[in-house]
């Protein structure tokens, strides 16, 4: 069973993981747009138990209008990022992690990608080869 090591970009907040993940993907729906920042986010799943905070400590975000409690963010208390979420009912039990905080070339690629409708505009689709 592999072990994958993720870090923040300060390198205090750092994440092991027995596994493989359960679910591994590109996503370019709003949501992920603003929790990554960009046009779209890497997004990796654990099983929970797989899932240990090796260094450092994390605060926890609860976006508002959530209804579900298993919906949250925690992150890096001194960079503010690199951290994990619980996305609720769509995969309960899972934490997920973004891939880019892995820096490993070994790492499993994305397996695919959810192009939504609220995607950003026809550029980046070129760009994806679609």
């Amino acid at each position: 069973m592999p072990i994958f090591h993720a870090k923040c970009s300060c390198g205090a907040l750092s994440l092991e993981v027995d596994g493989d993940p359960v679910h591994n993907h590109v996503c370019t729906c709003t949501r992920c747009q603003r929790a990554s920042g960009s046009a779209l986010a890497h997004n990796v799943w654990f099983p929970e138990e797989n899932v240990r905070v090796v260094s450092g400590e994390n605060s926890v975000w609860y976006p508002q209008g959530e209804t579900t409690p298993d919906v949250m963010k925690a992150f890096c208390r001194i960079y503010g990022g690199g951290g994990f979420s619980k996305s609720g009912t769509y995969f309960p039990g899972t934490v997920v992690i973004a891939g880019g905080t892995f820096a490993d070339p070994s790492f499993p690629a994305p397996d695919h990608v959810h192009w939504w409708d609220n995607r950003p505009a026809e550029p980046i689709e070129r760009l994806a080869g679609n």
